[in-house]
């Protein structure tokens, strides 16, 4: 565990790029005390509501939070939430720079309706716009502006438009190029097109969707883990698992589980942010894969056990690593 903390003592000489789908994640906290007597649906008499920074920009927040900096490339509406998104973000350890705002584009946003810790309806408000050459044109100058002062790139895809196939290859070519270290949090759509990466990151529905074999156990599990080393040939593919933690496969063969850390599981939501942003700081300080696949598995650990989206702060990592060296 000593390793560990030394490697995240060091998160804030990191310089972490995000680029990807950027949302707002709002929170309708309520109770529900009886059934609506129009539907057989509950009726929540809210309480409270909190606006808080999703997709690419949770990642950019984890990044922040971790202690490291972040700069973010993507896209948000000139409305209420594209504002409201910039505040959340801009106030921390951030750069939106490269963040563009359309007008004619509606910031995304996942709205969750909670419960008694229990999430009772979720509706999302999205464009799934097509974006011009004249976006993508930007962005990727922005990405070429930046690259020499990042360690490494997280490219957060959660299908919503930004990556495609064409951007994609661009930036995936010019920043292996540079020789990035270049994490993919995938889309099951979009496995097909996913090159020139250093790791790709699904969980095991993304595994499946993306390797065409349900994954069931073990054995299927490494069969899912051949067929994307195949048709992707990425450096490293890890697969979270949930409750069965883990799955870290290398090219060539190799394979080292990881055991679930999370005691108590509250909420999953962007857990997957918490793993790839976690990963990206601790690879951009020169840790070994392993070690910083590791320190991911600790962050989401902490992550799951709140209700809702949270960054895991550094010292908070810290704490929890030497909680376990003393056990």
């Amino acid at each position: 565990m000593k390793g560990l903390i030394k490697v995240v003592k060091k998160f804030g000489s990191a310089r972490v790029l995000v680029i990807g789908d950027i949302m707002v994640d709002h929170f309708v906290y309520g109770t529900v005390d009886r059934i609506s007597p129009e539907a057989p649906v509950p009726v929540v008499n809210v309480k409270y509501e909190k606006l808080m920074p999703g997709g690419a920009a949770n990642v950019a927040n984890n990044i922040a939070k971790l202690g490291a900096k972040a700069f973010v490339a993507g896209v948000v509406g000139d409305d209420h939430n594209g504002k409201v998104l910039r505040s959340l973000i801009g106030k921390e350890n951030v750069n939106l720079d490269g963040v563009i705002t359309l007008k004619n584009f509606s910031t995304i946003t996942k709205t969750r309706v909670i419960a008694h810790n229990q999430q009772v309806v979720r509706f999302d408000r999205e464009d799934n716009a097509k974006f011009g050459k004249n976006v993508y044109g930007e962005l990727f100058q922005y990405i070429k502006n930046v690259a020499d002062k990042v360690d490494s790139v997280v490219i957060s895809d959660y299908g919503k438009g930004l990556i495609e196939k064409r951007f994609f290859g661009e930036i995936a070519g010019f920043l292996k190029k540079k020789g990035k270290f270049v994490a993919v949090d995938p889309k099951v759509e979009n496995f097909k097109f996913y090159k020139n990466v250093s790791i790709l990151t699904p969980n095991v529905n993304e595994a499946s969707g993306g390797s065409g074999i349900k994954i069931k156990d073990e054995k299927t599990l490494e069969r899912a883990s051949r067929t994307i080393f195949r048709k992707i040939k990425p450096d490293y593919l890890l697969i979270t698992r949930g409750e069965a933690g883990m799955a870290l496969f290398y090219r060539g063969g190799k394979r080292d589980y990881l055991k679930a850390r999370a005691k108590e599981v509250y909420d999953v939501t962007g857990a997957g942010d918490t793993v790839i942003s976690t990963l990206a700081v601790a690879k951009s300080v020169g840790a070994g894969i392993m070690d910083a696949c590791r320190l991911a598995n600790t962050a989401a650990s902490i992550a799951v056990s709140q209700l809702g989206t949270y960054a895991v702060g550094g010292p908070e990592l810290i704490k929890i690593l030497k909680e376990e060296e003393n056990q």
